[in-house]
């Protein structure tokens, strides 16, 4: 079983399928196993790398706040463990959250970002030095075009951004 140390933390990761890496991040609480349903389907057509996020699962329990920054990293590390130097990247739930904080922190390592029921920013309390705006106009930079953005602080607003992005944006 594969395993990688990252600020800490052993953490577990495996492998399955053949093509185009594709991470998988798991929710709170779930161990990567919860991807029992469609990782068989994805498999067919992708090498798929899910990791049990730190505190579940198989991976080390380790004293302290885990921070969705933290569990980017800790993402980042597996893909380095697994020889991976950029994947599709698939969040669910929490996992969407850490999947938006790793496109942040590595958007070359990006080649899309699938969210599935996540919600569409990292909390305050967990960035207080990003403004929604900006977390929003990367966002949806790196939907628009995940392989260009350079730096954080170039990315600006498409101008065909959503009505619901406009909404939240001015909220």
């Amino acid at each position: 079983m594969p395993f990688v140390e990252n600020q800490g933390a052993k953490l577990y990761w495996d492998e399955q399928g053949s093509g185009e890496p594709l991470l998988l991040i798991m929710g709170l609480s779930y161990p990567s196993y919860m991807w029992h349903r469609s990782r068989p389907v994805l498999a067919n057509s992708y090498r798929t790398i899910a990791l049990d996020n730190r505190g579940v699962g198989q991976s080390d329990v380790t004293p302290g706040i885990y921070s969705i920054a933290l569990m980017a990293s800790d993402a980042a590390a597996v893909l380095h463990a697994a020889g991976v130097e950029s994947a599709h990247v698939f969040g669910v739930s929490m996992g969407g959250m850490i999947a938006l904080e790793f496109a942040l922190q590595y958007p070359s390592r990006v080649r899309s970002l699938i969210l599935g029921c996540t919600a569409a920013a990292v909390p305050m309390p967990c960035r207080p030095n990003l403004p929604r705006c900006k977390l929003s106009c990367a966002v949806t930079s790196l939907l628009k075009n995940p392989r260009r953005p350079s730096s954080r602080s170039s990315m600006t607003l498409p101008p065909l951004a959503s009505a619901s992005t406009r909404i939240w944006l001015s909220a």
